[in-house]
């Protein structure tokens, strides 16, 4: 596997992959919605990290042979700051910020890869990529804004917790671009998922965790963790790698522009209507994508 650049045009696998993301992660809050009637933000964060832990640990012992020792610590820094430091803070946050304005201030996401690129591991920035990611932050706060009860005013001081979720995404978008590039996705996410699946079993081992999930009235829920643990978390983690590998951290963190508008168009589905806003709000912010992601 050759070190991927911010510098190359993306594929039509990487943009289909990109889709596929958009659409998992962009499904997620619903049941991230219904877990936290019953359980904490400790639990939910630690909870689906414990499940996705468990679902890569038969790719684990499979691959164990082939256990990277070298980067075994960027393996453990992109599990922390990729996976169960931000489950934590967006745990918390579900219940005190609107879901909007959080998935708003989510797509921060690329600016921070940009930020931590240059001001951690050397990398240039380009004209473009601040133009890009100016665009799909406008078009991603009108899409959101517009299609809800929504207002800026109702931030408060639990969207600094969304920036530094963000700001950690950024570091491990370039730990995996920079640091973990020549292995395979897979061994990236098994051990990495691995790593802080057996932290976030021990700090469920001081909660009602397991108490509560077995318990019949919560049936529903369980479901609802395995669906974010086991496929939300650990398959899309696998895919989100392997995207990241053949384009760029840049295009792959491009995906917190998407998701608002799968959350649109779920919504519309749903029997919503779209106005003129959230059709331009849509537009916007694939302008903004595509000028990011464009070959200088």
């Amino acid at each position: 596997m050759t070190k991927n650049t911010d510098h190359q045009t993306p594929s039509l696998k990487a943009w289909l992959l990109l889709i596929f993301l958009s659409i998992t992660w962009g499904t997620s809050f619903i049941f991230v919605k219904k877990i936290v009637q019953n359980f904490t933000a400790v639990e939910l964060g630690a909870g689906r990290i414990f499940i996705a832990g468990l679902s890569v640990l038969p790719l684990a012992i499979y691959y164990f042979r082939d256990f990277p020792k070298k980067q075994s610590p960027y393996l453990f820094a992109s599990g922390l700051l990729g996976y169960l430091i931000p489950a934590f803070i967006f745990g918390i946050v579900g219940s005190k910020l609107d879901s909007s304005l959080a998935g708003a201030m989510n797509a921060t996401t690329p600016f921070f890869v940009l930020l931590m690129g240059f001001l951690l591991f050397k990398k240039k920035i380009q004209t473009n990529q601040i133009l890009g990611i100016f665009i799909g932050l406008l078009g991603s706060l009108i899409l959101i804004l517009s299609g809800s009860g929504a207002s800026l005013s109702n931030l408060n001081a639990y969207g600094l917790l969304i920036l530094l979720a963000t700001t950690f995404y950024g570091i491990n978008a370039n730990i995996l671009g920079s640091k973990l590039y020549m292995l395979k996705p897979i061994i990236i996410s098994a051990f990495s998922l691995l790593f802080v699946g057996i932290i976030a079993y021990i700090i469920l081992l001081n909660t009602d965790f397991f108490t509560k999930i077995l318990l019949p009235e919560n049936r529903q829920l369980l479901y609802y963790f395995i669906f974010l643990g086991a496929f939300n978390s650990s398959v899309a983690a696998i895919v989100y790698n392997y995207t990241l590998q053949i384009s760029s951290p840049i295009f792959a963190s491009s995906v917190t522009y998407l998701i608002p508008i799968v959350a649109t168009l779920m919504g519309f589905l749903d029997g919503e209507k779209i106005g003129l806003s959230l059709i331009l709000g849509i537009a916007i912010t694939l302008v903004g994508v595509y000028v990011l992601n464009r070959k200088k």
